[in-house]
């Protein structure tokens, strides 16, 4: 025993796929007194112990040599509940780079050590934690009961005295007062611990209050303050984006989850956002990559799923209808990840049909009808009368666009209108197949699309009003206005600018794709006679 700490009750974990490591961490711990040691040599045998034991201390690797890392293992740990505050985990690494560094702090463990570690630094770093662990006991046993504020009071009487593990009271204090909307308490918590020093974690809980409050702006410049001054804080990105999404501007909400993606990109859970925020956004090129990130990273993180590679699919299979260049392997690359949700995953019928229909769809994207339409045919044969499915009938949808047997998808489309006419959510699904919206979200977004992007066309802004347009189009592709508008938009940039070979290509494509939706008898084919006219006209044809 030494400075009050009782090694011989404590249980500790040593993961490590060397060894010379694991029996060398082993010896420091028996000279301190530790008696209950066991060892691992992967994530798996590390996992497997704490199913079946609890664990004062984890000492773990970040690289354990089987492909997961020390941050896999804290992860799964957390989301299965093997392990609650009381144990602490320590990931050890002999990587020095920025990246890998990062990306262990931002899974939090409750410590960091570089290789080589000697005895002296073992024991000071056990001491250190076991004991704050040990003075934060009673709230952390609250808060696993959910206990709130019991934690609260306990942590508020830890705060207020003068020892070394006020500070971590202060900042566990904080977040519990965040939780529970205690704004008033953690307010004069942050400020006071401000008046002492400027710390990072109580200005974002301080501009976190406000956010609560409602005081968005000021919430958002102290944000921005805190990430410029500290641009490795990766709290204060979290925060900004959550801004962002309340103040309504999406596309700063994306910003801000890219950089925090490019400070940690092992995240998968920050890919997962990145890809979702930037789809809605109508940027699939940047949805794609996250995506894939997500499928990769899912291959040894407990949060990876069948899902993650159904969305790649969708997303690859949106690109090559919007002719967006990803690449002429994309499309196959999007079939093998199918593939290789099948033999990863255990999958139900209603996951066996969406990878069918998806490759339905993506087969023929690439022009291959006969394997298209094989899949579409065992999609079908699983799929059952009165589902109402609607994830899977709108990938039937796309499915049987795709091959061109249009009739068949108007006529599913138009029973679904009728199924869903009351579920709003479900009508937004829809809306992508539509030429003007059903679902009454949709139709506030497409009407302030369209009056930015024909404000800014009005202005001589050409370039901007075809970004906007073209995010529309994005976003609902069938929408026949929306084709036109960019059709029009070009042809003014045209006659303004004159006729670069890079707009009148863009002018060629916009008219085939607007052409593709309209016909003699549609209400704006007067509308589109007219610009094609003017098209032509402006491209020297």
């Amino acid at each position: 025993m030494s400075r009050g700490v009782d090694y011989a009750k404590l249980s500790v974990l040593v993961a490590d796929d060397f060894s010379s490591f694991r029996h060398t961490v082993s010896g420091m711990l028996s000279s301190l007194g530790v008696k209950k040691i066991e060892l691992a040599s992967n994530a798996r045998e590390a996992i497997q112990c704490c199913e079946h034991k609890f664990f004062d201390l984890i000492l773990c690797d970040y690289n354990l040599g089987d492909g997961r890392t020390g941050q896999h293992v804290l992860e799964e740990l957390r989301h299965r509940g093997l392990i609650n505050r009381q144990t602490l985990f320590l990931i050890v690494s002999a990587e020095s780079s920025r990246t890998i560094v990062l990306c262990a702090y931002d899974c939090e463990p409750d410590d960091f050590l570089m290789k080589p570690i000697n005895a002296r630094m073992l024991q000071q770093r056990i001491e250190r934690l076991v004991r704050q662990r040990d003075a934060l006991a009673p709230a952390m046993r609250a808060l696993d009961a959910k206990e709130h504020a019991v934690a609260a009071q306990v942590l508020e009487q830890v705060a207020g005295r003068q020892t070394r593990h006020a500070v971590a009271a202060q900042k566990m204090l904080g977040t519990v007062l965040l939780s529970q909307g205690d704004l008033d308490r953690a307010e004069a918590l942050y400020t006071r611990a401000l008046e002492v020093r400027q710390l990072d974690w109580a200005r974002l809980g301080l501009a976190q209050v406000r956010q609560a409050r409602g005081d968005l702006d000021l919430a958002g410049e102290w944000l921005q303050k805190i990430v410029e001054e500290n641009p490795m804080f990766l709290p204060a990105y979290d925060s900004l984006a959550e801004n962002w999404n309340k103040r309504g501007d999406r596309l700063q909400e994306q910003t801000a989850v890219q950089k925090a993606v490019e400070i940690s990109p092992l995240s998968i859970l920050r890919q997962k956002y990145l890809a979702i925020v930037a789809q809605e956004n109508a940027d699939l090129v940047t949805a794609v990559v996250a995506q894939r990130r997500v499928v990769k990273l899912g291959r040894l993180s407990c949060y990876g799923a069948a899902e993650d590679h159904f969305h790649f699919a969708r997303l690859v299979a949106d690109a090559v209808e919007q002719e967006l260049d990803l690449g002429s392997d994309i499309g196959t690359e999007a079939i093998n990840f199918l593939k290789n949700a099948k033999d990863a995953y255990p999958l139900d019928d209603s996951a066996a049909c969406s990878v069918h229909l998806l490759e339905g769809r993506l087969h023929a994207l690439a022009g291959r009808k006969p394997a298209a339409q094989e899949s579409l045919t065992e999609a079908e044969a699983l799929m059952y009368e009165g589902s109402e499915d609607i994830v899977l009938e709108v990938d039937r949808m796309h499915a049987l666009f795709a091959l061109g047997e249009n009739p068949r998808a108007e006529a599913l489309l138009n029973d679904l209108r009728v199924i869903f006419a009351d579920d709003q959510r479900a009508l937004e699904r829809l809306d992508v197949f539509l030429s003007e919206p059903a679902s009454a979200s949709n139709s506030a977004l497409v009407a302030d699309i369209n009056r930015e992007g024909i404000d800014l066309y009005n202005h001589g802004r050409f370039d901007e009003a075809l970004a906007c347009f073209d995010r529309a189009r994005t976003l609902f592709p069938r929408h026949v206005g929306i084709h036109l508008n960019i059709v029009q938009s070009l042809v003014g940039k045209l006659k303004e600018t004159g006729r670069d070979q890079e707009t009148v290509e863009e002018c060629a494509r916009a008219l085939r794709r607007a052409g593709r939706l309209i016909n003699t008898e549609h209400p704006q084919y007067t509308r589109f006679s007219r610009l094609k006219a003017m098209a032509h006209s402006a491209m020297g044809h």
